[in-house]
């Protein structure tokens, strides 16, 4: 699988975030975590998107008559 070029938008936002954050990246590690940020990005528009709703709430089951 080959690697996609990371839009200047992406690496604007993920150096935004993590220096707010106080948090230092080593340059050998940065293109997977920043691969990794953008890739949780996508999910979270997606489920967004999606309108997945939250599961209830654990309870008592309900019997059925069959």
């Amino acid at each position: 699988m080959g690697e996609q070029p990371v839009p200047p938008a992406d690496e604007r936002d993920f150096d935004a975030v993590t220096r707010a954050r106080g948090i230092r990246v080593p340059a050998d590690l940065a293109p997977g975590v920043l691969a990794g940020h953008r890739a949780l990005r996508e999910l979270a528009a997606l489920l967004r998107r999606a309108g997945v709703e939250r599961p209830e709430p654990p309870g008592r089951p309900e019997l059925s008559d069959g």
